[in-house]
């Protein structure tokens, strides 16, 4: 088995010899016989046990195992412990989910604070399957049906092209032993199930499903590839922006665009009902929400935005020029006697008013339904609304228009028009400049 594990790592080229490499280890069946096989191959490694706390005494003596294990073979250890059916009831989530974070969290800490070059865990060939099958009956897009991948970010699985049969095989003939988690036998957990129930009855029809599934999944690896490549050019016609613009119109007839749309909007909160919701929408100014975005469509883009609420804490005062931070942006309140060139009065993110007409303090907040004002070279008031319609701004974009106000009316629809009432005159002898910069 040695001689696989070598090929395996080189072939896939997982790690060097040379590698500082931290074993992830529970103490058993599968990390014990990774531990050995590195250990056999004399690599350049150190071992991570988390106990947390499950199953009383023997949880204790799991960690007291693979201390013993690493002291008697020289190999540096470390072990943390934590109550994790507490945690899990703090954070309001499963014990197994709770277990998982602790875990990678913790092993992140390490691999940044000892400067190890990979973590390797010991999941095996039918893991993988397991996953695989599990994604599939909770329903997973392309990504999914790659089930554990082999090598992530810092992450490696060496373990990974055998079956536990052979892993079995293997400790059996170097005599190794291990500890045996009891939990791992019961049907309580939906990953046990699979693995008890449904693998068997699979294995029945077909009794090389190992093998099988080894080509299935050398075949879902180059269809990612293929579908990878298609969401880039995607991406790439992307507008990314406070608010982010999605050209659906040019794309909805490509094949595979749901599932772009669908791979692309999972991070931002997304389902795949949502999405569902969302390509059925044939009108223009219909918002489908995520728990925490919004898309709003348009004529022919669709709009992305995280979910906006109109509150007093989005108002920002300013009492006297000078520069203010705004969220990631940094607006500049300048008293100048420099009249501007033309071509500073036609850049959005500058306005210039006459500094004698403006009554302190000014406030920078969101446009409201009932807002007016005299927009540049005319006579009467507009609705700020009718406004916005006119000059065709998108539903997005009016959800977010700021305007800068004095203490009795606005000065600048921001971006998009100055007030009249505070232009520039021949009689100006002070000039505000406003300035917004990101």
């Amino acid at each position: 088995m040695l001689k696989d594990f070598l090929e395996f790592i080189n072939t896939n080229q997982l790690c060097k010899a040379t590698d500082k490499v931290l074993v992830a280890a529970s103490g058993g069946k599968d990390s014990m016989a990774l531990l050995n096989l590195f250990v056999e191959g004399q690599f350049n490694i150190s071992v991570a046990h988390y106990n947390f706390g499950l199953r009383g005494l023997d949880s204790d003596e799991d960690e007291n195992f693979v201390k013993e294990f690493c002291e008697k073979n020289r190999i540096p250890f470390y072990i943390t412990k934590s109550d994790t059916k507490k945690i899990a009831k703090e954070w309001g989530v499963s014990t197994q989910m709770a277990a998982r974070q602790l875990r990678y969290t913790w092993f992140n800490e390490l691999i940044v604070s000892e400067d190890f070059d990979w973590l390797a865990t010991a999941h095996n060939l039918d893991d993988k399957i397991e996953t695989l099958y599990l994604n599939l009956t909770k329903g997973t897009g392309p990504r999914g049906l790659k089930s554990i991948p082999l090598k992530k970010d810092k992450i490696i699985r060496p373990l990974m092209f055998a079956e536990v049969a052979e892993i079995l095989s293997y400790l059996a003939a170097k005599n190794i032993s291990w500890r045996e988690d009891v939990s791992n036998q019961t049907v309580d957990y939906q990953r046990n199930k699979i693995r008890h129930q449904v693998i068997p009855k699979l294995k029945e029809i077909n009794p090389g499903l190992a093998n099988t599934a080894q080509v299935n999944f050398s075949r879902i690896n180059d269809l990612n590839a293929i579908f990878d490549e298609k969401l880039e050019l995607f991406k790439q016609s992307i507008d990314f922006g406070e608010i982010i613009k999605i050209p659906f119109l040019e794309w909805q007839s490509t094949p595979g665009f749901t599932l772009m749309i669908e791979e692309f909007l999972k991070p931002y909160g997304f389902n795949y009902q949502e999405v569902t919701d969302l390509l059925n929408v044939t009108i223009s100014g219909k918002i489908i929400k995520s728990n925490t975005h919004e898309i709003v469509t348009g004529r022919t883009d669709w709009f992305l935005k995280k979910k906006w609420e109109y509150t007093e804490e989005t108002n920002f005062h300013f009492k006297e020029p000078g520069l203010y931070e705004i969220g990631t942006q940094s607006i500049v309140l300048k008293v100048t006697t420099d009249f501007p060139s033309i071509m500073d009065i036609r850049k959005s993110e500058h306005a210039f008013f006459d500094f004698d007409a403006i009554k302190w303090p000014l406030t920078l907040r969101n446009w409201k339904h009932g807002d007016k004002f005299q927009p540049f070279g005319m006579k009467g008031n507009k609705m700020v609304s009718d406004f916005l319609i006119d000059s065709k701004i998108d539903s997005p974009q009016k959800n977010i228009q700021k305007v800068l106000c004095d203490s009795q009316d606005i000065l600048w629809l921001v971006g998009l028009r100055t007030d009249d009432r505070f232009k520039l005159h021949s009689a100006t002898t002070k000039i505000l400049k406003v300035s917004f910069f990101k």
